[in-house]
């Protein structure tokens, strides 16, 4: 709603993929695995021609500024044992493997100026690139892993696991322990205590491997009367590597040596109340390090650069509890309520770059993630009524997504209102507004069909569905005016008004 045709980015898809699977079990029961499977995936985005990009404070005109194409490969090979299961204190499942992985991407970027404009049409920014850049890069990853499953009794069961990897453009050598476990007291199996830890990395964005090849930036600055103010600033595209003792590295050879990697555990517990009534409560909380932000930095005595490191970072937590009542096959129903916070760095390279390029790129601040939902309420089910028809409903309520207030420059900035107790302007904070809260009741019906005529489905059955989203026409707006030079700074636009689906499934 805010962003009209011509001003939108056509974006294409095109690919493949291939492969091979053998698995060969032994007289013993222990399986090997192989895998190899090959994936070529082509992408590219462009314009509706070749005007300006112009950036309102209400809306956005011109064109498209960025063209692009990006090209890639992905082989993998893996081979993986399983032990037969061994018996000491218990029974035991050991597993190891191997894998290797090969990425590559080529590429290449094209822009056209960006033009910032004050509300009375007068230009007050501008955004030139460098001409046409090729883009290239490639990651081999190799890794090992062991990993057993311990079936200690009844009650008890643990896992447990070691992964190591290794990229020519990440991180080196890299240890990815594991852990879980289940435990359920007692002989009737009412209670289940779940639990887990482990360390999960990340493959390298291939973007992050060429970064620096990218149309460099030059930004210019006009007063009300369309003169110059200052001199124009060339923003060089440069990445640097921080290690854990804060020494700062450049890399050479696209090895950027460090990859993103996350820290994740979470506790849940299954009781049964009553027969057929269980509850479920669970945490989870993720932390994620090294991610690659990009950060537009112009300080006094060194060259501007837009700067690539791996000094990111998010974490996430989440409080679950789920209510479900099953008393027979006809009827299933599920309430549940997450309580959740997530913040992280706003300007990671995925953000920036995938899969469009953002026209501006603001210095880097850890807030608010854009996704984040404070609180949601969920209540699911379904139902079996005669003639072979099935009505599923879903109730979804939950807080608004968060928004930012920017200024004319696309800069963070205070909503017009916000002002401290002091009466002084506030700190401008990203992700400080919230849209409205979304609530929306979906339901589905389906109706099985036999066709004993039909040789080809006469076993089987076909399934049609009917879907209406958003019975209730509730207003649930997707988009916002937040510029705060807007005359219209608060509107919200793009309602997701009522629709419906219909479909048929063949039902094995």
């Amino acid at each position: 709603s805010l962003l009209p045709q011509p001003a939108s980015s056509d974006y294409g898809q095109e690919g493949f993929s291939a492969g091979t699977n053998y698995r060969y079990m032994t007289d013993s029961g222990a399986i090997l695995t192989s895998l190899f499977q090959f994936t070529r995936f082509n992408s590219n985005a462009h314009g509706q021609g070749p005007l300006d990009m112009l950036i309102t404070p209400t809306y956005i005109g011109g064109n498209y500024f960025n063209n692009w194409t990006r090209n890639s490969d992905e082989a993998e090979l893996r081979e993986d044992y399983r032990f037969a299961p061994k018996e000491f204190w218990g029974q035991h499942q050991f597993q190891f493997g191997a894998s290797y992985m090969r990425r590559s991407y080529s590429g290449a970027s094209l822009s056209h100026p960006v033009r910032l404009l004050r509300p009375d049409g007068s230009l007050a920014e501008q955004i030139d690139f460098s001409g046409l850049a090729h883009l290239s890069a490639t990651d081999n990853e190799t890794a090992l892993f062991v990993q057993d499953h311990w079936i200690f009794d009844e009650h008890l069961a643990l896992d447990a696991g070691l992964r190591f990897s290794t990229q020519n453009i990440g991180e080196p050598a890299a240890f990815a322990p594991r852990f879980g476990m289940v435990y359920s007291p007692g002989s009737r199996g009412k209670t289940i205590f779940r639990g887990g830890v482990g360390v999960f990395y990340a493959r390298v964005p291939l973007l992050a491997g060429d970064f620096v090849s990218n149309p460099t930036r030059t930004v210019s600055l006009f007063d009300t009367a369309g003169a110059l103010i200052g001199t124009p600033v060339t923003f060089q595209n440069a990445y640097i590597q921080v290690k854990e003792n804060g020494q700062q590295v450049v890399p050479s050879n696209h090895r950027l040596a460090s990859t993103p990697y996350n820290l994740t555990w979470n506790l849940e517990m299954d009781q049964e109340i009553y027969p057929h009534l269980v509850v479920r409560a669970s945490y989870l909380f993720s932390r994620t390090f090294n991610e690659f932000t990009i950060d537009p930095l112009n300080v006094t005595g060194q060259p501007p650069s837009l700067l690539l490191s791996n000094t990111g970072g998010s974490r996430y937590h989440e409080f679950e509890t789920t209510l479900r009542y099953r008393p027979s096959e006809k009827l299933d129903l599920n309430f549940s309520y997450v309580n959740s916070l997530g913040r992280g760095d706003l300007n990671t390279l995925t953000t920036i770059y995938v899969p469009f390029e953002q026209p501006i790129i603001r210095p880097n601040r850890f807030g608010t993630l854009p996704s984040n939902v404070p609180n949601r309420f969920v209540t699911w089910g379904r139902f079996a009524i005669p003639w072979e028809m099935t009505v599923s409903p879903v109730l979804d309520i939950h807080t608004g997504f968060p928004y930012s207030a920017v200024d004319v420059l696309q800069n963070y900035a205070c909503p017009p209102s916000t002002t401290t107790s002091a009466g002084s302007t506030c700190v401008a904070t990203p992700n400080s507004q919230r849209m409205p809260a979304f609530a929306s009741l979906d339901l589905k019906m389906t109706k099985d069909f036999r066709f004993p005529i039909v040789p080809w489905v006469r076993n089987h059955k076909l399934r049609l569905e009917f879907t209406i989203y958003n019975l209730t026409d509730h207003t649930n707006p997707r988009d916002v005016i937040n510029n705060v030079a807007s005359s219209r700074y608060g509107e919200f636009l793009g309602n997701q008004h009522r629709f419906y689906d219909v479909g048929f499934d063949i039902v094995y």
